[in-house]
């Protein structure tokens, strides 16, 4: 075994986004896929090296060994990858389970309702105020990334099957129960999960209120904890949040949270760490209306607590793992020509 001591504090940051890189990413899309096996099987038609005489088992066989080598000449993937695909078994084995959350729509929401409330004060202060604060009102939409992204809903059941109304994650945080109002949206997701209302569940909520010494004293697996929605909550009649048995960790989808060093997305960077660390039911628990973003992180910093400061800093660390990356590619590739120009006579 080659043992290597490593001198640099850089290269070992470097190492590991380089392996972070490959094992998280992107999976064959489904149409690549498909295009592929249909170039191998128009190629295995085509091939004279098939007989009438042979068996069905054989073809088959045939046919999959084809797949397999297309897939795996043609695009950057592993032998055990590919072969996985076509067997249909799982492509990772994790110790984790996993939970999306579309950060950047629920970002866009924010400075819309900060910006309403902005113009609303100015209207109430004077009106003749209002044509020179435009721009002022519309500092956060200048200065946020250039893909509009909408905020999405997903249309669901209310009290009964024939009412359906719109809701997302957003809503759901916003409208928790009041038990659950010091928790942050980064533990909303990783702790709690939504299902329709049951019998079972009805019965959970109307036991709540007995004591805790007869609680104790039950036997049995206890049942997980259940809270139900706030009245504002469009489904607070036919749905609730239910707490998992082991935590998951959520996944941002979307433009992923910019570097602190970087001056020119700090406001960008601090909104999200404020949405996604900082309790809050509306835009006035996370930004004043006179304040910036940055400077609102600033003032609600005792807010987060120590669990979550350790998740920024490993957010702060992958972002220097890709700097350290990118500076050590950059190293090789310069080497990597020096050695080309010695040899070109």
């Amino acid at each position: 075994m080659d043992i290597k001591f490593i001198w640099s504090d850089s290269d070992p940051t470097a190492l590991v986004y380089y392996i972070t890189d490959y094992v998280t990413k992107m999976s064959l899309y489904f149409h690549d896929i498909f295009a592929l096996v249909q170039k191998s099987i128009t190629s295995l038609k085509t091939s004279s090296n098939q007989t009438d005489t042979e068996s069905a088992i054989e073809k088959s066989r045939k046919l999959v060994l084809h797949c397999y080598n297309t897939n795996a000449s043609q695009q950057e993937l592993s032998g055990v990858q590919v072969a996985s695909y076509l067997m249909n078994w799982n492509d990772h084995y994790t110790t984790h389970k996993f939970e999306g959350l579309f950060l950047i729509q629920i970002e866009r929401y924010l400075p819309t309702q900060l910006n309403e409330i902005r113009t609303k004060q100015k209207l109430e202060h004077s009106v003749h105020d209002v044509k020179d604060d435009d721009v002022y009102d519309n500092e956060e939409t200048i200065n946020g990334d250039d893909n509009n992204d909408e905020e999405h809903f997903q249309i669901q059941s209310a009290e009964s099957d024939k009412k359906y109304v719109l809701a997302n994650t957003r809503v759901d945080y916003q409208y928790r129960f009041e038990i659950l109002k010091d928790i942050c949206l980064y533990d909303f997701v990783s702790t709690l999960y939504k299902k329709k209302m049951t019998a079972t569940d009805l019965k959970y909520l109307s036991t709540t209120a007995v004591s805790i010494e007869e609680n104790v004293n039950q036997k049995g697996r206890p049942p997980n904890e259940r809270y139900p929605f706030q009245k504002q909550h469009p489904q607070t009649t036919a749905y609730l949040m239910l707490k998992y048995s082991n935590l998951h960790v959520p996944i941002l989808y979307g433009p992923q949270i910019p570097s602190r060093d970087r001056d020119e997305t700090r406001e960008r960077y601090s909104r999200a760490l404020l949405t996604l660390f900082v309790p809050w039911r509306t835009v006035a628990d996370l930004c004043d209306c006179n304040q910036t973003w940055e400077y609102a992180l600033k003032s609600r910093q005792h807010l987060i607590s120590t669990y979550s400061q350790k998740i920024i800093e490993n957010i702060q660390l992958l972002h220097e793992c890709k700097k350290n990356r990118d500076e050590h590619l950059l190293q090789v590739i310069a080497e990597s020509q020096v050695e080309n120009d010695a040899i070109d006579p």
